[in-house]
């Protein structure tokens, strides 16, 4: 996490040309208060852009933003947004327990989709951790049931809705959404509540997200190519933690064989990770 020699090595070990660099989700600091969440944020970033200056072929950014406090994260994504170095942020899956549709986020939301920018959500402080706390639950189930979470929020709570152009990644395969859209589907015809922002069948939604490979299993990850197609799924290992593939490219290589690698390896990271901002009129 800390060697940037150590990095490239593994990088190359590895057949990983580009990665996209993000801070571990223990350093978004949610629950900092707000000046110290905006200094250290800003001192991620730079430390981010500075390895993507210095190696321009091999990283490019996604920043991180003190989402406690709306003005301070509009300031620092306009910061952002100025810098060729980063494609997008990195956020959490929450915010110090908010769902991502909260009305607070919304300006930021908005400013996103103005922006172009990749939006890549993170597990991090779980729903349920109390639960969690034996056999690693709070990672195994927690990380993946958090995930989903925050796509139900976007979707539900009128965020994809309200802002068009935002192209939101989820990692680990998704969570559990590409396996349980029918249940929203269902849902979202059954009872009111769910019907209250959002407008459309949620199933027309899901093709707005993007999908990592990280799955562990050959087979969910047919499924989930079957299920979202080459053009929205990406390449995901978790360098360099614990839950990581130590082999990523073999990995998917060897469970989806040759035809859709040129997508999920380069053209539809490229087109994630390119910015498309938003034309007015």
């Amino acid at each position: 996490m800390f060697h940037l020699g150590a990095r490239l090595q593994d990088m190359d070990k590895s057949g990983v040309d580009v990665q996209a660099l993000s801070v571990p989700p223990t350093h978004f600091g949610y629950r900092l208060e707000p000046s110290a969440a905006a200094a250290a944020t800003r001192l991620h970033n730079d430390e981010m852009i500075a390895m993507a200056r210095a190696h321009p072929d091999r990283f490019v950014v996604l920043g991180a933003l003190p989402l406690q406090d709306t003005d301070r994260a509009l300031e620092e994504l306009a910061r952002l947004v100025g810098i060729p170095e980063v494609a997008g942020v990195e956020i959490g899956t929450n915010v110090a327990g908010r769902n991502l549709d909260d009305p607070g986020l919304g300006p930021v939301w908005t400013a996103l989709d103005a922006a172009g920018l990749a939006v890549v959500l993170h597990p991090d402080a779980i729903a349920g951790a109390d639960r969690m706390q034996d056999h690693y639950l709070h990672n195994l189930v927690g990380n993946p049931t958090d995930s989903t979470l925050a796509a139900g929020s976007l979707m539900f709570g009128g965020v994809l809705g309200t802002n068009p152009a935002l192209r939101i990644a989820l990692l680990h395969g998704g969570g559990f959404l590409p396996y349980q859209i029918g249940r929203f589907e269902h849902g979202w015809r059954v009872p009111p509540e769910p019907r209250r922002q959002l407008e459309v069948n949620p199933r027309e939604l899901l093709g707005r997200f993007w999908f990592d490979t990280l799955t562990h299993d050959p087979a969910s990850l047919r499924f989930l190519l079957e299920r979202v197609g080459p053009d929205r799924l990406c390449l995901g290992s978790d360098y360099p933690f614990d839950m990581a593939d130590p082999d990523p490219v073999g990995s998917v290589r060897s469970a989806l064989g040759e035809e859709p690698l040129p997508a999920v390896f380069e053209v539809t990271p490229r087109e994630l990770l390119t910015r498309r901002p938003r034309r007015e009129g």
